[in-house]
């Protein structure tokens, strides 16, 4: 009868696990040193991405279709003008970092795993031929995690922009905004509101400008050619005795 060869022991120099995402940094860097400019491209690819992502929403909480108003200049410059972009691209980075060393753990285990099945191949069953197999592919292949860390990233960044414009919706609704009286072409007065002629200023692209009804519950969508004017109101005077004039 064949004699089962011995276990693993743990004081044997057991071999690295392969880190996906150290991996591809010699062919990210080499790229990066042909191509420097690269870097800044990425950067703002994914900048804009993040502006698109908060656009799409935070307007969508107030009934506005922003992406079937906007043109190809407001999708390139919706993550400047969101800070939390930034915010977001940046804390990208440690989360990946976090995930890949998580990742490489487990993978150690998995490998300590399958040296022990190797050893008592000939003595295990179905389940642990099956397992053999699997841990065998999982140490081997790496491309899969790295498709993984392209869905946790999409996620992380729709979830980040997501709770963030969610919060952002809920302020503004609470009156925490810009007020604004809009003057139309051809109108003598303000475009009137349900409780008076202000509104919250939501924000503006390119051909369109997108405030809010807060009385009303309810937005409006007014061609940039259309407004004669945007003033905001005058804020009520920090100091006693001092008048703050109205803007006209």
């Amino acid at each position: 009868m064949r004699e089962l060869p011995a276990s693993v022991s743990v004081s044997e120099p057991r071999e690295p696990a392969v880190s996906p995402l150290l991996g591809l940094m010699p062919h990210f860097l080499r790229t990066l040193k042909r191509e420097p400019a690269l870097a800044i491209s990425l950067t703002y690819l994914l900048i804009a991405m993040a502006g698109i992502f908060y656009d799409v929403s935070f307007y969508r909480l107030f009934g506005i279709p922003v992406l079937s108003l906007a043109q190809l200049g407001d999708f390139l410059t919706a993550g400047i003008q969101q800070p939390m972009a930034l915010v977001l691209v940046f804390s990208t980075f440690p989360l990946c970092w976090a995930f890949d060393r998580i990742n490489e753990r487990f993978r150690q285990r998995h490998r300590d795993d399958l040296a022990r099945l190797e050893a008592a191949q000939p003595h295990e069953n179905l389940y642990g031929r099956l397992r053999r197999r699997f841990l065998r592919w999982r140490v081997r292949q790496v491309w899969y995690t790295r498709v993984n860390y392209l869905v946790l990233i999409v996620l992380y960044g729709w979830m980040f922009v997501g709770y963030y414009a969610d919060h952002r919706a809920d302020e503004v609704k609470h009156g925490d905004a810009a007020e604004v009286r809009v003057w139309l072409n051809g109108e003598a007065s303000a475009m009137p509101s349900s409780a008076s002629d202000t509104w919250l200023y939501l924000g503006a692209i390119s051909s369109y400008v997108f405030v809010y009804d807060r009385a009303g519950n309810r937005s409006a969508v007014v061609p940039v050619n259309a407004i004669a004017r945007i003033a905001p109101t005058a804020a009520p005077p920090t100091t006693p005795g001092v008048v703050v004039a109205p803007i006209p």
